[in-house]
């Protein structure tokens, strides 16, 4: 029912709010900005800087009331109504994004990036321009590729030591083609599953586990439904902030040259916040009474051998030179 409901509400903005600023006076331009991760996470605290950098930068004339924590729906919702027009923009994993852009599996492939720092080489050089301009022609203005973190994996069942353990384990994934793939190579049994849905389907069954960066399963209390918590670091997860590109196409100069001041302000914000918020999420985790175990390289070998043939598999649909070019940039 309530998917229902939220379906109803999103095609009446549709109808009633199309693309284009929205105005509260002569020179007011009013935004909304919708993120699915708690108001305690480094992105919805992006948001709030974005909020106070468009607002100083524009000297008032563009104002922005952020909704954090899913209020105006999940990770789907917000992309879908972004793309629309009935919401001006959102946060959302960019495995949110693969639906429109293709290309951005890039990003997930498992095992492939060095760390944090050449992440964001890549995300702010040419790789990440290439795939700026897949969104832009999307129908996304691109307002900076935030931090989601390294993913781990939480379950009821047992430590997770080799993939082995994995077998029978019903575990969500977000919805993408690489996720699915890689725990289908894994062993596990994967399910894609919006986040606003995990942690009902935790408590009641629905699956074993799931796979998510510390601050998230902190933040999102799934150490309340999930006793171990693997350290795997697989992949590391970006957030694509996106804007409507007609509305911010619609901007006066002025206006667009405030928000992309903003957005630079806010990525730079949320990269140095989330690395922060990491370490002390998973001190929280040890705190709540999760059992943890550190997958050490020798344990990690044998999953890394299971998924070497993706990067082939995905070679037709995100190009060998595309990958190529990412994985050695990560060496």
């Amino acid at each position: 029912m309530r998917r229902v409901i939220v379906a109803i509400v999103v095609a009446a903005w549709a109808l009633l709010a199309p693309p284009g600023p929205r105005t509260g006076g002569a020179a007011e331009i009013k935004m909304r900005f919708a993120g699915n991760l708690p108001a305690a996470n480094s992105n919805s605290k992006a948001m709030e800087v974005f909020k106070q950098e468009v607002a100083k930068l524009s000297g008032g004339h563009v104002t922005v009331d952020t909704f954090p924590g899913m209020q105006l729906g999940g990770a789907k919702e917000n992309v879908d109504m972004t793309k629309s027009g009935s919401l001006e923009a959102t946060y959302v994993g960019v495995a949110f994004l693969t639906g429109f852009v293709s290309r951005l599996n890039l990003l997930n492939l498992p095992f492939a990036w060095k760390d944090r720092q050449t992440a964001f080489k890549i995300l702010d050089g040419p790789i990440g321009k290439e795939l700026e301009g897949d969104l832009n022609r999307a129908g996304f203005k691109l307002l900076g590729f935030w931090e989601n973190g390294w993913r781990h994996i939480t379950n009821s069942k047992r430590p997770i030591r080799t993939p082995e353990d994995l077998r029978g384990i019903k575990i969500r994934v977000q919805p993408a083609e690489v996720y699915l793939k890689t725990f289908r190579a894994f062993g596990a049994n994967p399910t894609p599953m919006d986040i606003k849905e995990v942690y009902s389907a935790l408590q009641q069954g629905v699956i074993d586990a799931q796979e998510n960066p510390f601050a998230n399963i902190f933040n999102l209390k799934f150490y309340e439904v999930q006793k171990y918590l693997t350290v795997a670091g697989y992949t590391y997860d970006l957030m694509g902030a996106a804007m409507n590109k007609r509305f911010y196409d619609a901007l006066p100069p002025d206006q667009q040259r405030a928000v992309d001041a903003a957005a630079r302000a806010a990525t730079e914000f949320q990269r140095k916040q989330a690395e922060a918020d990491d370490a002390v999420a998973l001190e929280n985790l040890k705190k709540a009474g999760m059992t943890v175990n550190v997958l050490t390289p020798q344990e990690l070998a044998p999953f890394q051998e299971r998924v070497k043939g993706l990067y082939k598999e995905f070679e037709k649909d995100l190009g060998k030179d595309l990958i190529d070019r990412f994985l050695a940039a990560n060496r």
